[in-house]
């Protein structure tokens, strides 16, 4: 088991690599699903009030008009908390990838991946980098899984919203008269999967963790029976 662990030491720090740009892709495209929800930014949201329709949101304000189940106003907050909430998951996922990448750098200067005895050096860094990711990673993940929290609370106003933001304007009148919730749905999938990506990379990050104390309590050990020698 100890030579496994000493032979495979850069598969391990190549999956935690691997994560690191995976989190930077997912940042490329994560708001993508939920595009629809987006709405234009109008000052009037930080009163509470949404006194004007801004460029953009036309097709929300026709909508409105079109159905009773939500006013202009309403509809407007709901979609603008959650893209906001979104776009501050977004931008998390993206500091967790660099995080982990930078921390992965500075594991590698201290020669972690390479050396195949581990000293003091190799203890901090190889404890230190793991704990600051796994930090930010518990940070993302309650960013995360607020918009999903939010889509729970007002799956209707923003299925709506999505449906209002998506219409061809030229069959206007036939797709407010066919919608349906299930033709138009937007779902908590991908907030899911992404949660689900972040709790790997927690655990991954707490093997690494162990594993550079392991491997550093190892060379303590093989050094002190050598001086009993």
């Amino acid at each position: 088991m100890t030579q496994f662990l000493k032979k495979h030491a850069k598969l391990f720090y190549l999956i935690f690599g691997v994560f690191g740009f995976l989190f930077v892709v997912i940042a490329c495209f994560y708001i993508t699903p939920y595009a629809d929800t987006a709405v234009n930014y109008n000052s009037d949201i930080l009163s509470g009030k949404v006194t004007s329709i801004t460029t953009g949101n036309e097709y929300l304000a026709l909508f409105c008009r079109h159905t009773s189940a939500y006013s202009f106003d309403s509809l407007y907050q709901i979609l603008y908390s959650f893209n906001k909430q979104v776009q501050a998951a977004n931008n998390m996922i993206l500091t967790l990838g660099v995080v982990s990448l930078v921390m992965l750098a500075i594991m590698a200067v201290c020669a972690n991946l390479t050396r195949k005895k581990y000293y003091i050096s190799n203890l901090v860094s190889g404890v230190v980098c793991p704990a600051i990711t796994i930090i930010v990673a518990i940070v993302t993940l309650v960013y995360n899984f607020l918009p999903l929290g939010k889509l729970a609370e007002n799956y209707d106003a923003l299925n709506w919203g999505a449906l209002a933001n998506d219409i061809n304007y030229e069959k206007v009148e036939e797709q407010f008269r066919l919608a349906d919730k299930s033709s138009f749905a937007i779902n908590s999938t991908p907030l899911i999967i992404y949660g689900v990506i972040i709790i790997i990379f927690i655990v991954i990050s707490a093997l690494l963790l162990a594993y550079n104390v392991y491997r550093y309590l190892l060379t303590k050990h093989e050094l002190a029976e050598k001086v009993v020698e």
